[in-house]
């Protein structure tokens, strides 16, 4: 099965192609015309004739849908690493008396908050609620076989804000998120920063940024929000550090 980081990169190569597509069907648009031989006329004359014709505002429009995207990639990546690093510290443990205090706690209380959902449950969720209840059963003392629940650990972060995202990797214990996040060269190369203090805040910043672009697009905020080519280039490109740089830190925690 591929690693949460293996899927997340394979999405984000699929979003540069479209952007990439967006970006060069912008570019040939106005120049289509003198490209083309048009006589004699055939299919393909006619479609791009159709093309020059069509009626657009240019590729900013789909530049914005093109970013709820990434975020949401990105979102669903933090939710399997969140998961991910929930079972490989009940791995660790060996039995459930060698679990944190801090995590039996949490997995306690974020089952039960998961659980007083279903009453109007989160659509972008699925949870197996006789599994949940078996695997909270199975968190006793001296078990061998217990099962935490990882998705009540990772159903805690609903979008990109970056106080949603560290508070939800401090149930899984990782703490100091930014600082760590922020020495990473590549993260410091993208934005133009000096020492993991800095970079961690301007990492912060540029998230809370593009989660407010999101939202706005998302949601129909007033005013509207054009998104350049250079604009999602720059956000495809911290988005896809900040995951692996992210990711490099739970491995080690």
């Amino acid at each position: 099965m591929p690693s949460p980081l293996s899927e997340f990169e394979a999405q984000i190569e699929g979003l540069k192609a479209d952007f990439n597509f967006v970006r060069l069907a912008s570019q040939l648009r106005p120049r289509i015309g003198g490209i083309l031989m048009w006589q004699p006329p055939n299919e393909g004359t006619m479609i791009a004739t159709d093309f020059m014709k069509a009626r657009t505002a240019g590729p900013e429009g789909v530049y914005g849908p093109l970013l709820v995207r990434l975020l949401a990639c990105l979102e669903q990546f933090l939710r399997k690493i969140i998961t991910t690093a929930v079972v490989r510290k009940a791995q660790a443990a060996g039995s459930y008396d060698g679990v944190a205090e801090t995590l039996k706690n949490r997995n306690l209380v974020l089952t039960g908050r998961l659980l007083s959902t279903l009453d109007a449950p989160r659509e972008y969720l699925t949870l197996n609620v006789d599994e949940m209840i078996e695997n909270l059963a199975s968190c006793k003392k001296g078990s061998s076989s217990f099962r935490l629940n990882a998705a009540a650990f990772s159903a805690t972060l609903a979008g990109v804000n970056p106080a949603v995202i560290e508070k939800a990797f401090d149930n899984v214990d990782v703490s100091d998120l930014w600082d760590k996040i922020g020495a990473s060269p590549k993260i410091v190369t993208l934005l133009e920063t000096k020492g993991s203090r800095a970079t961690g805040i301007r990492a912060k910043d540029r998230l809370k940024e593009l989660a407010r672009w999101r939202n706005h697009l998302a949601h129909g905020g007033e005013g509207q929000i054009a998104i350049s080519d250079s604009q999602f280039g720059d956000a495809i490109d911290f988005v896809l550090e900040f995951g692996k740089a992210l990711d490099s830190v739970v491995q080690k925690s």
